[in-house]
Parts: structure tokens; sequence; C-alpha cells
């Protein structure tokens, strides 16, 4: 099955992915978030992904997407270039010292 696509501002037409609302303003702000995404599907090249604080919610939610992590991870779309570049801004998050 085709990927489906999106057309973004920035990079016309691109693949869909989807993130937290944490990952998509950590491209409007520079402020890195973490980054985090299941492994289940190891033939996706951009899996549903989320950030630090989202993973936390979730683990606290007994590994569920259910009533507070749903609700703060507030999913939103990006293309696949975008979410190239939110992946490459906050897997850095991992490796900050100090």
């Amino acid at each position: 099955m085709a990927d489906r696509l999106t057309n973004c501002s920035d990079h016309g037409p691109q693949p869909e992915t989807f993130v937290c609302q944490h990952i998509v303003e950590s491209l409007r702000t520079g402020k890195r978030v973490g980054f985090f995404w299941s492994s289940d599907d190891a033939d996706d090249p951009r899996p549903d992904a989320w950030c630090a604080d989202c993973n936390q919610r979730v683990a606290a939610a007994g590994g569920e997407w259910v009533g507070e992590a749903l609700e703060q991870a507030n999913v939103k779309l990006l293309c696949g270039a975008c979410y190239d570049q939110a992946k490459k801004l906050n897997l850095r998050w991992r490796f900050r010292v100090g």
C-alpha cells in the first residue's frame, strides 16, 4: 500500500506521519523534547512518535494510550520531511550531558 500524502507548505507532497503535539512544537521552538516510537512495525520508516513527557504518561497508564496520556499527546500530522527534521532535533535530547 502506498503512503498517504499530505501537502506541506515547506516541502510539498510528502508522506503523512503522526507525532505528539510537543514534537510539533519543538520544531517551532528548537527545544528538544525527546523522540520515542514503537518498534512494533519495523517496516515503517516513520512510525508514530512522541516526546519524553508523553512516554512517561503512557508508562503510568500501563503502556496504553488512554486518558491523560492520549489527551496530552494531542496527535498532529506532519509531513515526512518535517518528521525527519523533528527526529534529528529531538534524538539529540537523549545524548545531552549535564
